[in-house]
């Protein structure tokens, strides 16, 4: 039933609808994109969710229902999307065209007022990235002059399925046959010796024909940027039954050592042309007389000298690798075929081939003797360049030389190389386990050196001895060390022997006076028992009787005395006199008889002499040596000096006589007591000053009283051994005048009245009797 307006109910109802939505938002909102990426090349179909607001379409005066117009544009990056379809109010389908670009890209919404919303970076490119160039088709057989199957070449990603290319690229397409030519699929009328094909942005590949005036295996080649080329063969011909095997692609140029060179092997028929293969196919034999080359059918496959293998169905060229290690003018390759269905042999064939080294790699350094090795004795070595495969190259320059460890005193230091050879002398000047190496100065990986070999030293040329750090002490040991060396410093490997002396130093002082036979070097002690201000040891080779022409001599240095030991006291020759100073020389002496520098505080005195009677008995400050005034003053046949200080003690070796000193006066012995009757007896005796008898005496003497009274007899008759007794001894005048206990007796002598004594008598009334 139509309303009263005439208005269709539906209409009426979207009316209502768009005017109750007018107070919303109509700005579109886009919030996701499903799915996020896609591959480069592949056109996607995307959901678009958000909020969407259509435009309605309603003809008020039409019984047509109303629609809701489609009028968003979807923009991914800067390109279109296409097949825009309003599903509701809260998606959008779109679908994003295979151009774009790999990447991320900003997705636009727009609806029909102009009004936008962009998700940032909502959609993903991938690139899969272009790997390899592959063709599809396998190798096809094509009559003469006329064009072939088309034969379809693509781009290929990684895991082998077909790459749009993302950015304009040119495939480049030749054939070796000078009389082949290209086309694209559908542009046969055009014809080119060379095809370049560009690829737009989302291609992949490409359809092409062949064609080819000259029967034969045809090589069909493509190449792009940054892609590695690949060939196909073409077979152009009538196709007859195979007659032969040959060679027919190989190297003009000799060949490199260790670097591959591809060769091709063909199955002919009776004209030369391809032949047509059998069911069961051809085997194929493959040889080179070199052992140290080697056939491959691709790279990545091991080389065999010996290669057998089967050709089946349209694979009648053979595109082989040859890699030969050894350098040679004349390397021959040999193939031969066998008809597996008609058991028939083809013809061989074979060709010779020239290998010449490759790039120097190394050089190599022998030594040419064999006995032991010495500084400064030249050594012969040979010097060669050689590839990575151990073929002599023709290197020709400079080739540095040094030792390893270094050698300061090595020699050359570089040689120069003809065609990969040089021969050189080489000196050493250290002792040590060595390697020769030689480097190319252009090239430092380029180098090479000899196996570790140990130089001995040279003969010897000199002898070094250790410095003496003196002073030193008598009688100690110091450490002395002799080396005996080349001219290089290097201690010889030579025995010797040496005989040491020392200047001043008497004989038997040194010790030891030889070192005993020793190689490249000693250490051993050394003493000197005498001391000096100044000595040098001298080193000679040899014997004393027999010197060689080594010779060495330390510094100069003292010799000490050791610490003081005992007292020399040097004997006093002849008798001495009582009383007057006679010279004795002390010395302080260490075990060796060195006169010692100590200080000293000496005890002097003399055998069977009171202290009293002897001088100096103290002697201060005494240092080594000194000569020392002695008085004794006791007369007596022997004696000797003795020395002490602390422990150190010392005496004469001999004694020798005091005499007494001159007569000075008289000692006179009488009794205690006299009477002026007595008759008693005075003895007399001749004395110098220190009451030493005189012996030598033999004058007389005057005799007198005082202060009164005469003596008889008056005069004495001569001493004999100094001494004279008188028996019978009287007085006179001396009666009355007792007791007188200090009457003089005045005994002179009877030539010199300054020898003369008084001698006190006690003159008494009586004495008492003695029993």
């Amino acid at each position: 039933m139509r309303s009263r307006t005439g208005m269709h109910p539906l209409a009426l109802a979207l009316l209502a609808w768009v005017i109750s939505c007018s107070a919303s938002p109509d700005t579109p909102r886009l919030q996701a994109v499903s799915p996020e990426r896609t591959a480069f090349g592949t056109p996607e179909r995307l959901l678009l969710s958000g909020a969407f607001a259509p435009d309605v379409a309603v003809d008020l005066g039409s019984e047509t229902p109303p629609s809701l117009e489609n009028r968003f544009e979807v923009r991914i990056g800067s390109e279109r999307a296409y097949g825009v379809r309003f599903r509701s109010r809260d998606a959008l389908e779109a679908t994003a065209p295979a151009t774009l670009p790999p990447g991320r890209h900003d997705v636009t919404v727009t609806d029909a007022q102009g009004r936008s919303s962009t998700l940032s970076e909502a959609f993903e490119v991938i690139d899969r990235g272009v790997h390899r160039l592959v063709f599809v088709t396998s190798m096809r057989a094509a009559r003469p002059g006329e064009w072939t199957e088309p034969i379809r070449i693509e781009l290929r990603d990684p895991s082998g399925q077909p790459a749009p290319t993302p950015t304009p690229r040119v495939l480049h397409i030749t054939s070796d046959s000078e009389t082949g030519h290209f086309t694209r699929l559908g542009q046969e009328d055009e014809a080119w010796r060379e095809l370049e094909v560009p690829l737009a942005p989302g291609e992949s590949g490409v359809d092409v024909l062949y064609r080819d005036t000259t029967p034969g295996y045809h090589t069909l080649e493509s190449s792009s940027h940054d892609l590695p080329s690949i060939a196909q063969t073409v077979a152009v011909g009538r196709l007859g039954p195979p007659t032969a095997v040959r060679f027919t692609r190989v190297p003009t140029s000799p060949l490199v050592a260790g670097e591959p060179v591809a060769l091709t092997v063909d199955v002919l028929d009776s004209s030369g042309g391809p032949a047509s293969l059998p069911a069961t196919g051809i085997q194929l034999t493959l040889r080179t007389t070199s052992s140290a080359g080697g056939l491959a059918v691709s790279e990545g496959d091991p080389y065999h000298p010996d290669l057998t293998l089967v050709l089946q169905g349209a694979q009648g060229r053979l595109p082989l690798l040859y890699k030969d290690t050894r350098s040679g003018a004349e390397v021959w390759l040999s193939a031969s075929g066998f008809n597996r269905d008609t058991y028939g042999a083809l013809t061989p064939h074979s060709v010779s081939l020239a290998v010449q080294p490759g790039t120097t790699q190394r050089l190599e350094v022998l030594r040419t003797g064999t006995g032991p090795l010495q500084a400064g004795v030249p050594e012969r070595f040979i010097l060669t360049s050689l590839d990575a495969w151990n073929n002599r190259t023709p290197y020709t320059g400079t080739v540095r030389l040094d030792t390893l460890p270094p050698d300061p005193g090595f020699s050359p230091g570089e040689v120069e190389m003809e065609v990969g050879m040089a021969a050189f002398n080489a000196e050493f000047s250290r002792v040590q386990r060595v390697s020769v190496v030689a480097e190319d100065p252009h090239a430092s990986n380029v180098r090479g050196a000899t196996p570790e070999f140990t130089i001995q030293a040279g003969l010897p040329t000199h002898l070094a001895v250790s410095p003496v750090v003196g002073p030193r002490w008598a009688g100690e040991a110091f450490l002395l060390t002799l080396e005996a060396l080349d001219r290089f410093g290097n201690r010889a490997e030579t025995p010797l022997s040496v005989t040491l002396s020392a200047s001043g130093v008497p004989e038997g002082a040194l010790s030891p006076t030889t070192s005993g036979t020793f190689t490249g070097a000693i250490t051993f002690p050394v003493t000197l028992t005498a001391a000096v201000e100044e000595t040098r040891i001298s080193l000679v080779e040899g014997t004393a009787t027999s010197p060689g022409a080594l010779r060495a001599t330390t510094g100069g240095f003292a010799v000490l005395p050791g610490a003081t030991q005992r007292f020399v006291v040097e004997d006093t020759t002849g008798a001495q006199t009582a009383g007057v100073p006679f010279r004795v020389r002390i010395r302080a002496v260490d075990t060796y008889g060195n006169t010692t520098r100590d200080v000293h505080e000496l005890e002097l005195d003399a055998q069977g002499v009171h202290a009293h009677q002897f001088a100096p008995a103290h002697f201060s400050g005494f240092q080594g040596q000194a000569d020392v005034d002695v008085t004794v003053l006791l007369a007596l046949p022997s004696t000797r000096l003795s020395v002490v200080s602390g422990t150190a003690k010392g005496q004469q070796p001999g004694t020798f006589a005091v005499n007494p000193g001159p007569v000075v006066r008289f000692q006179a012995q009488v009794p205690p007591c006299i009477t002026s009757s007595d008759r008693w007896k005075l003895s007399l005796q001749a004395v110098d000053n220190w009451n030493n008898a005189v012996t030598s005496y033999s004058g007389a003497a005057r005799l007198a009283l005082s202060p009164f009274g005469t003596i008889s007899p008056s005069t004495t008759p001569a001493f004999t051994g100094g001494t004279v007794t008188l028996p019978n001894v009287t007085w006179s005048d001396v009666a009355g005048r007792e007791p007188q206990s200090c009457l003089e007796l005045i005994v002179t002598d009877s030539e010199d009245a300054r020898k003369t004594v008084r001698q006190c008598l006690n003159l008494q009334l009586s004495c008492p009797k003695h029993r």
